[in-house]
């Protein structure tokens, strides 16, 4: 399982790199376009936004898998080690829970916005408002592989510093 996980990850982190240089590509070209030749690209600002939402989106889950989330630690660090771990656990449950709300709204939004079209390209908007469940379903599965984990090492008497 751990091997299907970091494909993924190194999946998402390609897909994050080409985004960026896609984004990157586009606003020099735009800029360009608008300054030197003063045509500016209708078209541009909409593909740079729709980019920039799906990277921002599956950069969250890399985060997640990292567990690079900003957090203060500096209480939770005076804890003894079986309350940490069972604060830890919690915490990761209202982090599946609410990757849970995220699939769940996000196929309930899906279809509704499917209808409506984007004004340059004219593509499905549901497009863009995918990336809401599927980086749900993806942060649900790297926050459950961090919680299987800190039990594994839990149970082997090991500490792990959440």
């Amino acid at each position: 399982m751990k091997k299907l996980l970091d494909t993924i990850e190194m999946v998402i982190e390609m897909i994050s790199r080409i985004l960026i240089g896609g984004i990157v590509a586009i606003i020099f070209y735009a800029v360009v376009m608008r300054y030197v030749f003063h045509r500016p690209p209708a078209w541009s600002e909409e593909l740079s936004r729709f980019i920039f939402i799906w990277m921002i989106m599956l950069s969250a889950v890399l985060v997640t898998r990292e567990q690079s989330h900003i957090q203060m630690t500096f209480l939770v660090d005076l804890l003894p080690e079986r309350l940490r771990f069972f604060l830890s656990n919690f915490i990761r449950l209202l982090m599946i829970a609410f990757c849970w709300v995220m699939i769940q709204q996000g196929l309930k939004i899906y279809p509704i916005v499917a209808e409506a079209s984007s004004p340059s390209f004219g593509i499905s908007m549901g497009w863009l408002y995918l990336a809401i469940p599927v980086s749900g379903m993806l942060m649900g599965l790297y926050v459950l592989e961090w919680m299987v984990k800190s039990i594994i090492a839990r149970g082997r008497g090991t500490s792990s510093r959440e």
